[in-house]
This record gives structure tokens, C-alpha cells and sequence, in this order.
């Protein structure tokens, strides 16, 4: 006899089947294929012999021993592989459904666990992590232990110097000023920068591409860019050592390029472009040492070792130390590795932030894969009808239970191993738009084998995850019972797989309810009264000569007739830029602390952002000269303040003294989602950065805009012409809360149809199990209706129960969620109704369009015998 065994067949079986092992099976071998007695008595014969068992598929007999896994030689399992391709393939739709829905469930988990991975390294990358803090405030303001992350600049210096625990501290402001950069012909404005300390760049792990970081801001006109501006300023050419000119109004300073930053990576939290040293603004006079201006961000490293709860109880009260005790604010310092995360605090304690979306869309992720997993088990278990003769046969034959757990075991890996690699497929298609939609730059890195370990290794665990359930069940079958044609599903299978559906459409409820609420509470704010006219007003930053010239400027706009009305302001009406709890006024209780958002603004501020007045008038310097002093009040300043009839009363503010003129409806600077503050707009004697103006809506708009450009370069003609809609800007506010609504519809919609694909196959295959009942009803006289309601009521039972069982978890999940709002709207019960009403009408014709086409097929076909 030819042996047709390959050689590393042989050296295997050589290894995993030692004599004791022959020997030990002799007599199942003699038994069952009748062999020659003296073929045993030769090891090669032996392994011959057991090669061909394994050869066709009889591991039944090694498993009648108590053999250990290490035993079990490896192309066993390709065997089952083979068996389990071989299922698939017979049962093309079972297949089809159980990957189809195991794909999108992997495809939207990967995708969301990639967003989530990217938001555990923020800040990460920085060698010193461990020991740099960011500095925060904290006090009692409104009557509630507030925190904020905005400190003085002079904290920086004074921690360096007072306290041996640090190792270096710095300052960093964004000031969102617009600069505009000149090389050459190169005109760029960019807003995108700070001011830092020269310790910046060994704090932080920034690599510079040129230049060294410790000598980098040494200088006052010195200034490090980043790689994609230096290339947008000089194109191909080299920075590094270059001169470069920086206006700020109308005055010009000469920057040499000390420095390049490599590209930052897209998971930090800083976002500059150019960094300028902050002895720059001491060198021309603007040196801050008022420890009462909030106005920058504060880094302190500690040295190795150092308890920074202990360095917290030492550090709070240096405020107070260097402002006589007047000042109500503590300092403490918070580990920079949590900002990203947990950055919002309720009452002067952590209450968590960003990390309450990343467990939402994780806790989605997995509640993805769950639900593909449970199509899986549920499609398993209803076969069981179909599969339980070959799981009989197969025990008959002496297949150990084991062996058939890991038969299907095999079955279910396999599926997974085909889902997993189309959702990577189909991760690495989806990847750009969905990393656009978050706003992120995500990437798979394909060089990495941990990430493919770990891809495998989610694989294989959601495979035995998923067919664990069915091959116990499977192989649990009696085969004496199963080959007399009466198998045991057991009622206690059937209550398993119903509670599975119902978990399902529990979910999916949720999930439209959560979608509802979001669009309802984004709709809300929307429709919020802003308090002023958005529409048709824009707005320019006063930049270079546009200081000087201004009163020309908005002259001969109010005289072209481009505009109805000008003004200028300190910020833009869509921001805050200044607040202040040390306002006075009469009858104010000494020992409460008020904040108040400050914005100052020139005359004819009412009538240019279309404000609404309560009492009093606007601002007017022709006829009122005093109003350079003058100031309005919102009403929910005259609430805080407490005043009756507040015009004429006097509001002092950093020792000047305004007298308000008139009080102004409640309009919004701050998000639409909160309450509108208390807030004071001052007259003319404050600072402005800002030219808002109405145009006028009866010229054309692109009219009006080539004057307006026309106009602006005669009055500004270094500064490159821009500006801005107010109301696209307002606009911009909702945002995070429309990617919020845009990312939960999507994966709604995944978690929708996975579910419903799941319900497909199972009402398909209990149709099939059902289909001689439903000739038999057709020949009595039952209606394709009457069938319709007989085989759907079960189902449609069960997604009643998830229903019901999702809404009360949706309801506290989303009121939750809500809270976070102090401008929100309410769970309505038609938002609860609709979504029922969704689940509902989805489901039902997914279960109906299939006991319509079993219904309407010829009874004949389905009562002749097989």
C-alpha cells in the first residue's frame, strides 16, 4: 500500500502519537475498521492506520479517551475548518446574514474604538507626562465653589521662584489675536499662535525639525513655527535663520526664525503655529503682573517624586499671599494627562467631561458586536431543527461531545475570521470620511502587530463568544431521540433566544430615542431668541490702520450706503472675551462674589446688532458727551444687582465710575445652551477690537461685499481683506451637538439593521420549520392575512416587551445627559411614541414580507413528501 503521507504529516504524527497512545486505542482500531492484527504490531503501520481515521474524519475514537488537547494533532482542526467551509457554503443564506451582520457590527465597533483609542493618548507622547500640571483656580462665585483654567501670568515666575518642588513652570496664551505675517510678497494672517515661555519646548516633547529647544525663545524677537507654516510662508525654501515681519494694528516687528516644530501630532491638545516668547511683550511694555488678570494658561512641572496633593496644600493660597488676602481665589494644580477627559468640575470636585461621550459611543461599540452576537446565537439555535440528524449521526459514530463543541466552535470562528476582515476592509474605506466627521485624524497603522494581535485576538474571543452558546446547545442533543425524528429544543432555549431579542430591540430603542432627543434639543436651542439680528450682519477685526481710520471708515460705509449702522466692540457678539466678579454698586453685599460678562462697545450698539431695549436709550456721544462712561445692563444683570429702576445708577469697575443709561433684553454671547449671565456694556472709554455692521439687505450682497473690500483696502491696504457673518458664526455653537446627533443616527441606524437582519433569518427559519403547518392552514381555508397574524405574533410580542423594557433606561440615560444643559428641553412622551412607532412598522415588515412570501406559495409543494 502506497503511503500517501506527506512528510511533515509524518514527523508530526510521530511526535503526537507515541506508542502508549496506539496502544491505548488498539482495540477501538480492530473494532470499528476490522484491521489486520498484525499491521498493530509495527509502529508505521499503527500510524498509518490512525492517519487514515484522521484522514476521514473519524476523530471520534481519539476522543473516546481521556487524551489531553496537546494530543490532538493540528490538522484535526484544519479538518474542521474544512467541515465548517463546507456548512457554510450548504447554507448560503444562514452564512450570508450571520457575516453580513457580523461585518457592520465590527466595521462600527472598530470604528468608534479607534476614536476612543485616539482620545486615551491625548498628551501622551510628552516625555515628562507624569509630572506636568496644569494650573487652575478655584473660589466661590454665584454661591458655588467654581474651577477655571485660566490663571495670571505672573503665577509662572513666582511658583519658579518660591517653590523647590518645581522644576520649571511656564505660561501659554492663545489670545486669539490675528497677526498678519509678510515675507516678501507673502501676506498671511494667522490667529492660530501663543505667547510661551522660552521652557516651553523642553517642557513639551514638540521635536524641533531645526534649531535647539533649549535656546529657541531665548530672545525677544525670536519665533518657532510649525513645518505646514513655514512651508506656507516660504513655499519650498528654507526657514530656519529667515527674518520675518509681524503687524499688530499698525505697528510692525522683525521676527528671525529660530526654530521648527515637526508637525504636531493630531493628539495633542495644543494647536499652535508660531510660538513667540513672552519677553517680547515685556520688551515693548506690556508686562503683567496683576495677579487679578485671569488671562493665561499655566504649566508647572514638578520634580520626581514630589506629592502633588501635599504641593496643592502649599500652592493654594499663593494668590491671596501676594494680594494681601484680598483676593478670594485658591490655586491648585491639575495632572495635564486628565484635561482632555476630565476637565469639567461640579462644585469644585471633578465631575468628569469629555470621558462621558467616550464611554457612550464605547458602551455603543460593544452594544454593536452584542447585537451581531446575538443574531449569531439566535440564528444557531433555530437551526437546530435542521442540524440535530447530523449531530445524531455523528455520535452514533462514536464523536465525542467534545469534538463536535469544537466542530462548531470552528463553524463560528470562521465566520468571525471572514466578518473581521471585511470590517477591516471596509475600516480602512470608512476611516477619511468618519475621521472627517469627528474632526480627527484617525489611521489604522497596518505596520503595527499589536494592533493586528489585538484585531486577532477580538476575533477568535468574539467567535467562541458567539458560538459557545450554540455548540453546547447543539451537541447536547440526545441522538436516540434525534434519529427517532423528535428532538428536544427545551423550552428554556426558547425563553433564551426570546430574551436575546428582546435585549436587542431594547436597545435599538434606546438608541432612537437618544437620536430623537439629541435633534429635539439641538432644534431647541436653535430656535432660541439670540436676542439680537443675526441676519445681514458681519463683522471685521480692526487691524493695522483701521484704528485711526475708523471714523472715516464707518463714515463713508453708512455713506455708500453698504451698511445701515456701525459699531465697535472688544469682542465679537458670538463671544466673551472679559468677565469680572469686583463690579460695585450701590446696596451690593460686600461678602458675595458676582461674576459679570463685561462688553464693551461704541454708540449705536442697539441698533447695529438689533438689540432690544427694556428702559432707558442707547449710547449717543453726540448728544451725550458723558456717555464715554455711559453703560446698559441685560436684565439679568438688573436681577443680580437687585435694582428697581436701574437708570441713573452708578457701577464702578477698576476705580472708574459708569452711569447706566438704559437696560437691554437678554441676548446671547455665550453658548445657546446655557442661561444668559449678568451683563454690563460699557461706553466708549474701553478697548475694541472688533467693527461689527448691518448691512443694508436692499443692495445685493456681493454688491455690497466688492465696496466693502474696495473700501477696506483704501483704508487698510497692508492687512490682506476678511470678514465674518455673525451668523454663520452662531451657527458654528452647535457643532459638537450636531456631530453628537450625526454620529448617534449612524450607528442608530447600524445597530437598527443589524437587529432587523438578525430578525430576518430568524423569521426565516422558523417559517421553514412552519411551512407544512401553513400549507395545511391554506387547504382549510386560513388567509394569507390570518397567517400573517398567527406566525408574527410571537415576534412581534417579544420586540413589544423591548419596547416597553427600553424606554425607562432611555429615559433616565437621556434626562442624565440633558442635565448637562441649563438651556434644555423635556422628554415629551410622542418622542417615546415615535420611536415605538419606528421599531414597530421596521420590524413588522421584515417579519411580514417573509410570512407573505411562505404564504402565498403553492400548498402542494409544501405538503409532498421529501
Amino acid at each position: 500500500m502506497k503511503d500517501a503521507r506527506p512528510a511533515w504529516a509524518w514527523r508530526l504524527l510521530s511526535i503526537l502519537c507515541p506508542d502508549y497512545l496506539l496502544e491505548e486505542i488498539e482495540g477501538d482500531l480492530l473494532q470499528r475498521f476490522h484491521k489486520d492484527t498484525r499491521l498493530l504490531g509495527e509502529r508505521s503501520a499503527r500510524r498509518r492506520l490512525v492517519w487514515n481515521i484522521l484522514r476521514y474524519c473519524r476523530p471520534g475514537i481519539l476522543f473516546r479517551h481521556r487524551f489531553s488537547l496537546d494530543l490532538i494533532p493540528i490538522y484535526m482542526l484544519a479538518n474542521y475548518f474544512k467541515v465548517a467551509s463546507r456548512v457554510m457554503v450548504r447554507n448560503k443564506s444562514f452564512s450570508v446574514i450571520n457575516i453580513l451582520g457580523l461585518t457592520m457590527g465590527l466595521t462600527g465597533a472598530l470604528l468608534l474604538f479607534l476614536w476612543i483609542g485616539k482620545e486615551f493618548t491625548y498628551d501622551e507622547f510628552h516625555a515628562n507626562k507624569d509630572n506636568i500640571y496644569k494650573a487652575w483656580n478655584r473660589a466661590r462665585v454665584d454661591g458655588a465653589l467654581q474651577c477655571w483654567d485660566r490663571t495670571p501670568r505672573v503665577l509662572a515666575p513666582t511658583v519658579t521662584q518660591e517653590f523647590a518642588a518645581v522644576e520649571r513652570a511656564v505660561s501659554y496664551a492663545d489670545y486669539n489675536t490675528a497677526f498678519l505675517f509678510t515675507k516678501g510678497d507673502v501676506r498671511i494672517m494667522k490667529n492660530s499662535g501663543a505667547f510661551t515661555d522660552p521652557q516651553f519646548l523642553t517642557m513639551f516633547s514638540f521635536p524641533l525639525v531645526k534649531g535647539d529647544p533649549l535656546k529657541a525663545l531665548g530672545n525677544p524677537n525670536s519665533i518657532v513655527l510649525t513645518e505646514d507654516f513655514a512651508r506656507e510662508l516660504f513655499g519650498g525654501k528654507e526657514a530656519f535663520g529667515e527674518v520675518i515681519t509681524i503687524w499688530e494694528e499698525n505697528n510692525s516687528f522683525d521676527f528671525t526664525i529660530t526654530g521648527i516644530v515637526k508637525e504636531l501630532p493630531a493628539n495633542t491638545s495644543f494647536s499652535f503655529q508660531y510660538l513667540i516668547p513672552f519677553q517680547f511683550l515685556e520688551s515693548i511694555g506690556e508686562k503683567d503682573t496683576y495677579w487679578g488678570n485671569n488671562s493665561v494658561d499655566t504649566y508647572v512641572q514638578l520634580k520626581p517624586g514630589t506629592d502633588a496633593n501635599r504641593f496643592n496644600e502649599e500652592i493654594k493660597d499663593i494668590t491671596r499671599k501676594h494680594t494681601s488676602g484680598e483676593n478670594i481665589t485658591e490655586i491648585f494644580l491639575y495632572p495635564l494627562t486628565k484635561m482632555r477627559l476630565y476637565s469639567r468640575f461640579d462644585n469644585g470636585v471633578p465631575a468628569g467631561g469629555r470621558i462621558e461621550v467616550v464611554r457612550l459611543l464605547g458602551i455603543l461599540g460593544i452594544c454593536l458586536i452584542v447585537i451581531a452576537c446575538i443574531n449569531f446565537i439566535n440564528l444557531s439555535t433555530a437551526r437546530a431543527q435542521k442540524r440535530s440528524r447530523e449531530v445524531g449521526v455523528r455520535k452514533v459514530t462514536g464523536a465525542h461531545r467534545y469534538s463536535l463543541v469544537v466542530q462548531f466552535l470552528c463553524e463560528s470562528i470562521l465566520i468571525t475570521a471572514l466578518a473581521g476582515i471585511l470590517a477591516v476592509v471596509f475600516v480602512m474605506l470608512l476611516l477619511p470620511a468618519f475621521g472627517a466627521l469627528v474632526e480627527q485624524k484617525l489611521t489604522l497603522d497596518y505596520t503595527n502587530v499589536a494592533v493586528w494581535g489585538a484585531i486577532g485576538i477580538g476575533i477568535l474571543t468574539i467567535g467562541i463568544l458567539a458560538g459557545g452558546y450554540p455548540a453546547f446547545y447543539l451537541s447536547s442533543f440526545n441522538p436516540v431521540r434525534v434519529l427517532k425524528g423528535s428532538p428536544s429544543t427545551g423550552t428554556s432555549r426558547n425563553f433564551f433566544r426570546k430574551v436575546l431579542v428582546v435585549f436587542q430591540f431594547s436597545f435599538a430603542m434606546t438608541l432612537i430615542i437618544a437620536t430623537l432627543v439629541v435633534q429635539e434639543q439641538i432644534e431647541y436651542a436653535q430656535q432660541r431668541d439670540a436676542g439680537y439680528a443675526r441676519e445681514n450682519m458681519i463683522y471685521q477685526y480692526i487691524t493695522g490702520d483701521l484704528e485711526k481710520n475708523y471714523e472715516a471708515y464707518k463714515n463713508e460705509l453708512l455713506q455708500s450706503g453698504i451698511a445701515v449702522s456701525v459699531t465697535k466692540t472688544s469682542s465679537p457678539i458670538t463671544e466673551v472675551w472679559s468677565n469680572s466678579w469686583e463690579f460695585g454698586w450701590n446696596g451690593k453685599d460686600p461678602q458675595s462674589k458676582i461674576a459679570v460678562d463685561r462688553f464693551y462697545t461704541d454708540e449705536d450698539i442697539v441698533s447695529t446688532a438689533g438689540l432690544t431695549l427694556v428702559a432707558g436709550r442707547d449710547m449717543d456721544l453726540d448728544k451725550y458727551p458723558t456717555d464715554s462712561t455711559a453703560l446698559l445692563l441685560n436684565e439679568a444683570a438688573v436681577k443680580a444687582m437687585g435694582f428697581d429702576n436701574p437708570i441713573g445708577e452708578l457701577i464702578t469697575d477698576s476705580g472708574t465710575e459708569w452711569h447706566v443709561v438704559g437696560v437691554v433684553k437678554d441676548f446671547l454671547l455665550r453658548s445657546p445652551f446655557q442661561k444668559v449671565k449678568p451683563m454690563v456694556l460699557q461706553g466708549s472709554k474701553g478697548w475694541f477690537t472688533v467693527i461689527h455692521m448691518r448691512l443694508n439687505h436692499n443692495r445685493p450682497l456681493q454688491e455690497n461685499l466688492a465696496t466693502l473690500e474696495k473700501l477696506y483696502n483704501k483704508y487698510n491696504p497692508v492687512y490682506p481683506f476678511d470678514y465674518n457673518f455673525v451668523d454663520d458664526v452662531y451657527k458654528n455653537k452647535f457643532i459638537d451637538q450636531e456631530k453628537t446627533q450625526t454620529i448617534t443616527t449612524i450607528f442608530t441606524s447600524l445597530a437598527i439593521f443589524i437587529s432587523c437582519l438578525g430578525l430576518l433569518g430568524l423569521s426565516t427559519y422558523i417559517i421553514e420549520s412552519r411551512v407544512k403547518e401553513i400549507g395545511i392552514r391554506k387547504i382549510l381555508g386560513a388567509s394569507i392575512a390570518n397567517i400573517a397574524q398567527l406566525l408574527s405574533k410571537d415576534s412581534m410580542r417579544m420586540i413589544i416587551v423591548g419596547i416597553l423594557l427600553g424606554c425607562p433606561s432611555a429615559w433616565w440615560g437621556l434626562n442624565q445627559w440633558l442635565m448637562s444643559f441649563e438651556y434644555r428641553t423635556t422628554l415629551e412622551p410622542w418622542i417615546f411614541l415615535v420611536a415605538a412607532a419606528a421599531i414597530i412598522i421596521i420590524a413588522g415588515l421584515t417579519i411580514v414580507v417573509q410570512i407573505v412570501r411562505a404564504a402565498r406559495t403553492n400548498p402542494v409543494s409544501s405538503l409532498k413528501q421529501e
